[in-house]
């Protein structure tokens, strides 16, 4: 499946927008925040400022209280995030930090890593290392896009 990726005009000042529907679960806010912020020691990428109108953001993460299937989250496109149900009931803090990092690594134009790499990314197709922060995988993977 391919999804547009966003075009940063300024990589090293990406704009992202929280939902404020997160803000009604424990948690899940920093859950959020922390799969942008997890991109910020890489020195291709940094996220420098929250937006509170959806337009000013090059990432924009929304919440859906439903459930879509098997679906945790996905990049819709241009930076548009949605997270579902799932994502909220079914994981544990740590895979919800993982899986928030892992798709805004879609948003940044990362694709799945080679299964051979899974042990050193965020970025596998399945399962979960419960690491929260961008790996050796992920990190040249960034640099090679920005």
């Amino acid at each position: 499946m391919y999804y547009r990726v966003i075009k940063l005009s300024h990589p090293k000042k990406v704009h992202y927008w929280v939902d404020p529907n997160f803000k009604k679960y424990a948690n899940s806010s920093s859950h959020i925040l922390r799969g942008s912020l997890t991109w910020n020691p890489t020195s291709e990428i940094q996220f420098t400022k929250e937006v509170s109108v959806i337009g000013g953001a090059d990432v924009k993460m929304e919440y859906i209280d439903k459930y879509s299937g098997d679906t945790y989250a996905i990049h819709k496109g241009n930076g548009n995030i949605t997270f579902y149900k799932k994502w909220r009931v079914e994981l544990t803090n740590m895979q919800q930090k993982e899986t928030s990092a892992h798709v805004v690594g879609h948003a940044l134009g990362l694709k799945h890593t080679q299964s051979k790499n899974n042990q050193n990314s965020l970025m596998r197709q399945f399962g979960f290392n419960n690491k929260d922060w961008a790996l050796s995988d992920d990190k040249a993977e960034i640099a090679k896009k920005h």
